[in-house]
């Protein structure tokens, strides 16, 4: 049982308690949702740009970006498990904003919660066979959304390098 302890240690809970780690990844959040509603590229895949293969996030974006606009079928097609992310990130955004006895009450049902069920750490499992079985092929993924700003710099740059003398 040790030897698994850090994997089903419960990690929600604590999180929520890090106001500032909330807030910065409410932010990012944010910046990410307003990029994609203006059709920019922010968050380039390294994975992805190197592999051609989708990551376990690859799709979650849009697909947060679906949810918002009420297209569920879409949601689900950019990437299963986008609703629960929805979820976790109201979880994030609680702790983000709540008052801190309200935050730290939170926190405390939620640890609970991950004890009793390890739901988390289950999600977590889940997410990373459906990962794998995409990569592999055995399920559908949505077409990478084009070559990221990192891979557009690269060309930019080779051809700047390739038009001098």
């Amino acid at each position: 049982m040790r030897s698994i302890e850090p994997l089903i240690r419960p990690w929600l809970g604590p999180l929520i308690l890090q106001r500032a780690m909330c807030r910065a990844l409410l932010i990012v959040l944010a910046i990410l949702t307003l990029g994609l509603s203006q059709g920019w590229r922010l968050w380039p895949c390294v994975f992805s740009d190197l592999t051609g293969l989708p990551c376990p996030g690859c799709g979650l974006t849009r697909a947060g970006s679906s949810l918002l606009r009420g297209e569920w079928q879409a949601a689900l097609q950019f990437h299963p498990f986008s609703p629960v992310f929805v979820i976790l990130g109201l979880f994030v955004a609680a702790g983000a904003l709540l008052p801190v006895r309200w935050g730290a009450a939170l926190a405390a049902r939620v640890t609970l919660f991950e004890r009793k069920t390890l739901l988390t750490t289950i999600f977590w499992a889940g997410l990373l066979c459906f990962s794998l079985l995409r990569m592999m092929g055995f399920w559908y993924h949505p077409p990478l959304s084009g070559p990221s700003t990192f891979h557009l710099i690269r060309a930019a740059t080779a051809a700047d390098n390739v038009s001098q003398p």
